[in-house]
């Protein structure tokens, strides 16, 4: 409610940013998709450009493999990496690995409708822009598996493969994206994974007294 609160102000004439508000209806629209009736994490995508500012936008991953399910790991991870390429385009920043090409400065297309659909969306959907969504997904999923909160010792061996396998994937993609992003080397690309892995090794560390903190069940939904 708060971002479509936000859109109708945008597009009225005091206002005037036409532009602006279609991209963060873009950002908003897929969230209840991904995460069908979980409210409550809805607001938590945010996050991610947040971290981006501060070159740790892959520590999104550990707060997203905090979700209960495989489902809404991966449904929190996708949208965290959307709402942070989002980021980018309304920032002209380069939180992970920067606009693809073909994106224009917010000055060019905040007051327009279609400017906005043809210099910040149409450049993010027609170009590889949108490959490490799997990645977050997909290592978001993985995380709880690796770090069970049984043994601390296979914990910390778990999370150094796992943060090893996020770099490694990062470093790939970089290489893949350099002719289409702004930057061939994910921004934080290090000091994120390893802060997504202290995340989830301290949730999994301060549960387990209490609980006997278990990865969650994967599950489809």
């Amino acid at each position: 409610m708060t971002a479509f609160a936000l859109c109708v102000w945008l597009v009225s004439p005091e206002a005037d940013r036409q532009g602006t508000a279609l991209v963060l209806a873009a950002a908003a629209m897929p969230i209840p998709f991904l995460l069908p009736r979980a409210g409550l994490l809805w607001s938590v995508p945010v996050f991610a450009p947040l971290l981006g500012t501060v070159a740790l936008g892959p520590a999104f991953i550990g707060i997203a493999a905090l979700a209960p399910t495989a489902w809404r790991r991966a449904g929190l991870a996708i949208a965290g990496f959307w709402w942070l390429v989002i980021g980018e385009a309304i920032t002209g920043k380069a939180l992970l690995f920067g606009s693809p090409d073909g994106t224009l400065p917010r000055a060019a297309w905040e007051g327009s409708i279609s400017a906005a659909a043809s210099d910040v969306l149409q450049p993010l959907v027609t170009s590889p822009a949108l490959a490490p969504l799997v990645v977050w997904g997909a290592f978001a999923i993985a995380l709880p598996l690796v770090i069970r909160g049984r043994w601390l010792a296979v914990d910390l061996a778990g999370a150094g493969v796992w943060v090893v396998g996020l770099i490694v994937a990062q470093v790939a993609l970089g290489d893949a994206l350099a002719a289409d992003v702004a930057l061939d080397q994910a921004r934080g690309a290090v000091a994120g994974s390893l802060a997504a892995a202290i995340i989830a090794l301290s949730v999994s560390q301060v549960a387990a007294p209490a609980e006997g903190w278990r990865a969650p069940r994967v599950t489809t939904a």
